[in-house]
């Protein structure tokens, strides 16, 4: 003996990988979920300091360039004086020189509009030291030229243009600074001191309203590290030490440096901010300070969007992988209920091959005819159980790709029902078993649907029941009409026994395809396991349900309803078979078939008929025999897989025939191949009508009464 299967160690030995792979997967967006912040944060972080770095650049040569041109033309005033001083011109013409430039500078030239005018104290002219100025502004008594900061820078830079740090010009209150350069005459004399003085209020706007992202400002302070531009107004003048937040703390810092990038500190407004800064040619500093707030902003956004994007993208693979693994499990399950399934039928088709060939030879050598009687009984028992059995899987196959289909007309429910409890009773009889119908005399006489899968599933139903049900049991049919709507009927019919019954572990499966209530049931009752399935699938598609109410050892009771619209008037069908003698006598056909027993059986039940009929043995054959003589024929019985040529090429070949009776001449199909689709491919290659196999006589000689004029 192996060792007792146990599903729950199955489940948890299936279960653990993909635990694993959802852990997996779960881990593996984490990860792209960091990589991702990380990668953002540097592209954010590399794009942050690259643009602000080259604002910052632009911003201080476009500072210098405002402070270059005033000095350039401090120089070349200077030189032009130097050389009328020497010239011997005197205070007046100077002056008007002075006054002359100055109004062309401030009228005509735009990048000088910050220019507030040339200056100069000169000590060497006739009639001692004086004062000039550009704008003919007339200085206080109390103005002593040689004491301003200008002529002090001057004079200390001994003939170099110097820059005086800014300050408010206590006469016009505007923020000023100096360019001054002392002259000298060719023996090194001083000959006095020229300046002018260049507004900066305009450069500190744009300093302090220089801006990279939201929140974010400029600074501007001068070498001594006094605040020359900043936001908050109050700010101005101060030194960089008493400031209570942006620089302070780091001034060391920024004397020492050329340019600094990425300085943590806190903003005037107290947040946490990054500041950048450059030092400008003349000793400047401009900086800009950006809070952190909207630099990690889209970062943390991003992120977020790839946290959320992430987390629905690993729910989702998670989802698939769960339903990947619960599929897989089905089909393991599926595989090996097929495999079950497999075994049960070739038990289910070896028995009654075993009848059959078993029986065939008992008839051979049987000395009387009452014992090969009972064996062509025995023989035709055993054959329709085998049929049946070929007949549910064909028609599981046909269920699972959805190519069943109904077949509506007009029949008669009662007499339906009446019939599948006769074809069933004589199975009952043997058991002595009692069936007992319970018909609703209310439902219509007339009912449109396909009496023959309704036939099926009542059948199945019945079988099942008998089977099941011991020695002496009884079964009931009881059906009725549940309800009406206008030309709809919603009928119900409930098939009772007092069987084993069914537990309500094994009622949950018992109508899936390949499921039996017990492992051992084909062993001890035989079935195939479709039965139950086919009848679910059959009474789904007649737009009903089906359920079973059952308890172990007290039987069962399956209940199904369909909807049926009422039919029209009924018409007996006559037996076939009663007055067949002769009646095609003086026609002849053509039968094309393949397989020696089934001409021979074609040509035994159609002998009473009296038609002529001649065989071919494939399909080319059956063209040339017709090709040959067409108006011998007056129809042709076609089998669908021949040698040589089959059914479908065969007829495409007669169709094309140029001869009048080959468009004309009915041509049947005769095949085992009974599929919808077999039939439709049969009605295209040119046939007119469809036969299966095994043969039904009834059929074979309506279509001959159909088609033979």
């Amino acid at each position: 003996m192996g060792k007792p299967f146990n599903k729950a160690n199955e489940k948890t030995h299936k279960i653990r990988p993909l635990y694993l792979q959802l852990i997996f997967t779960a881990l593996a967006f984490f990860i792209m979920i960091i990589f991702s912040y990380r990668f953002l944060s540097d592209t954010e972080h590399n794009n942050l300091r690259r643009n602000t770095e080259s604002m910052l650049t632009f911003e201080r040569e476009k500072i210098q360039s405002d402070l270059l041109g005033p000095k350039t033309s401090l120089g070349n005033f200077s030189e032009t004086l130097r050389r009328m001083i020497i010239n011997g011109y005197g205070e007046q013409e100077i002056k008007d020189y002075a006054v002359d430039l100055t109004d062309y500078i401030r009228f005509n030239i735009e990048s000088m509009s910050s220019f507030s005018g040339f200056y100069g104290y000169f000590e060497t002219l006739t009639g001692g030291a004086v004062y000039i100025d550009g704008l003919n502004w007339i200085p206080p008594d109390d103005y002593v030229p040689a004491e301003r900061d200008w002529y002090l820078a001057a004079v200390a830079a001994d003939g170099k243009i110097v820059q005086t740090e800014p300050y408010v010009d206590k006469f016009t209150n505007e923020t000023v600074l100096s360019f001054a350069r002392c002259i000298y005459d060719d023996k090194g004399q001083r000959l006095g001191v020229v300046s002018l003085d260049v507004q900066i209020n305009e450069i500190c706007k744009y300093a302090a309203d220089m801006t990279w992202e939201r929140g974010g400002y400029g600074m501007l302070f001068d070498s001594n590290m006094i605040v020359l531009a900043h936001p908050v107004a109050d700010y101005i003048g101060m030194e960089a030490k008493d400031l209570v937040y942006d620089i302070a703390g780091h001034e060391d810092k920024l004397r020492n440096q050329e340019r600094i990038s990425e300085l943590s500190l806190l903003s005037y407004k107290g947040e946490e901010s990054v500041g950048f800064f450059q030092k400008l040619s003349n000793g400047w500093y401009l900086g800009v300070v950006m809070p952190k707030a909207p630099y990690f902003e889209s970062i943390t956004y991003m992120t977020t969007l790839l946290s959320v994007l992430g987390i629905v993208l690993a729910v989702i693979l998670c989802a698939i992988l769960v339903r990947i693994d619960a599929a897989k499990r089905k089909s393991d399950m599926e595989s090996l209920r097929k495999s079950t399934f497999l075994a049960n039928m070739s038990h289910e088709i070896r028995t009654p091959m075993n009848a059959i060939i078993s029986m065939t030879s008992m008839g051979k050598t049987a000395p009387d005819t009452e014992r090969k009687d009972y064996c062509l009984s025995r023989i035709s028992d055993a054959s329709y159980h085998l049929l049946g059995v070929i007949n549910d899987i064909l028609d599981m196959s046909k269920i699972e790709s959805d190519k069943l289909k109904l077949s509506f007309s007009a029949f008669n429910f009662e007499s339906m029902i009446n019939r599948v409890v006769s074809i069933i009773k004589s199975n009952a009889d043997e058991k002595k078993q009692t069936i007992t119908v319970h018909f609703d005399k209310t439902i219509p006489k007339s009912l449109m649907g396909d009496d023959q899968r309704l036939a099926q599933v009542v059948t199945n139903l019945l079988s099942n029941s008998v089977k099941f049900t011991a020695v002496g049991g009884s079964l009931t049919v009881k059906a009725e009409l549940f309800d009406e709507s206008g030309e709809l009927c919603t009928i119900q019919v409930a098939v009772s026994d007092t069987g084993i019954g069914i537990s309500p572990e094994q009622q949950e499966n018992i109508f899936q395809i390949f499921e039996q209530a017990e492992a051992d049931t084909t062993r001890k009752y035989g079935g195939t396991g479709l039965g139950l399935a086919i009848a679910k699938n059959l009474v789904e598609m007649m737009d009903g349900r089906i359920w079973i109410d059952s308890e172990l050892g007290k039987g069962a009771t399956f209940t199904f309803t369909v909807k049926l619209k009422r039919g029209g008037e009924l018409h007996a069908v006559p037996d076939v078979q009663d007055g067949i003698d002769g009646i095609f006598s003086g026609y002849s056909i053509l039968l094309a078939e393949d397989v020696d027993i089934n001409r021979e059986i074609v040509l035994a039940l159609l002998e009473p008929t009296e038609i002529q009929i001649t065989c071919a043995e494939n399909g080319k054959e059956a063209v040339r025999l017709f090709s040959e003589t067409p108006e011998k024929y007056n129809l042709i019985f076609m089998d669908i897989q021949m040698p040589e040529m089959d059914g479908y090429e065969a007829t495409r070949h007669i169709r094309a025939l140029p001869v009048p009776e080959a468009g004309e001449v009915p041509i049947i199909a005769m095949t085992a191949n009974v599929f919808r689709e077999d039939v439709e491919k049969s009605v295209e290659a040119g046939m007119n009508a469809h036969i299966g196999k095994p043969l039904d006589f009834n059929e074979v000689i309506n279509k001959l009464k159909t088609y033979l004029k």
